[in-house]
């Protein structure tokens, strides 16, 4: 439920986004896009008294190609967000892998407790997820139309990152800790025995 809250907040803007420029022009929308932003990220403290460093950076690019696109009056700004949001959280993630750190536990501002080789996987999952965000959302403005992109970033970023993330979940159960608790109720035996294995490997080095 806490998840379903979560994802709920952070895409809400996204659709009123969609659903102002539909009809206001993109213009309008960015200013929505901002303040539901700002709410979405006051929301998220209020309930949970956390707010991941993903969310954050997240908001703050946002913000500032929101400002840059009503100042300027071009839209450009706006549709280079996704593709500079998606490059940083590649780089960061990237250099964690090169300074042997898991880095994206603090992006993710959790610990899924995982072992060594499972935070590995899973942070060379999300660098390949994030760069190809970045050239999907390329190819997208530059070929397609406003209206296109638009339906793009609320409707299509949704359903991409859910179907990508879902499958996960059996990687975060193979590779917890063995005194973790179960992700979902009780795990089974087969999924225990993995984890115990995993975390008695000695760590790879990162490639």
């Amino acid at each position: 439920m806490k998840l379903l809250v979560k994802l709920l907040l952070e895409f809400a803007p996204l659709v009123l986004f969609f659903i102002v420029s539909t009809k206001f022009g993109v213009f309008v929308g960015t200013g929505v896009l901002m303040l539901g932003t700002v709410v979405s990220l006051a929301l998220t403290w209020w309930l949970f008294q956390q707010v991941a460093m993903m969310a954050i950076i997240t908001a703050l690019t946002g913000l500032i190609a929101g400002g840059l696109t009503l100042v300027f009056h071009e839209e450009f700004y706006v549709k280079l967000k996704p593709t500079i949001v998606s490059l940083v959280f590649a780089g960061i993630l990237i250099t964690g892998q090169i300074m042997r750190k898991p880095l994206f536990k603090a992006l993710l501002g959790q610990n899924l407790h995982l072992t060594d080789e499972g935070w590995r996987l899973l942070t060379w999952l999300w660098i390949g997820y994030f760069l190809f965000i970045t050239g999907l959302n390329e190819y997208i403005w530059r070929n397609y139309s406003t209206e296109f992109w638009l339906a793009f970033k609320a409707f299509g970023l949704i359903p991409i990152t859910l179907a990508y993330a879902l499958p996960q979940i059996l990687l975060l159960r193979r590779y917890r800790l063995p005194d973790a608790e179960p992700l979902f109720g009780r795990s089974s035996p087969e999924l225990n025995t993995g984890a115990v294995k995993a975390s008695a490997q000695p760590a790879r080095q990162p490639i």
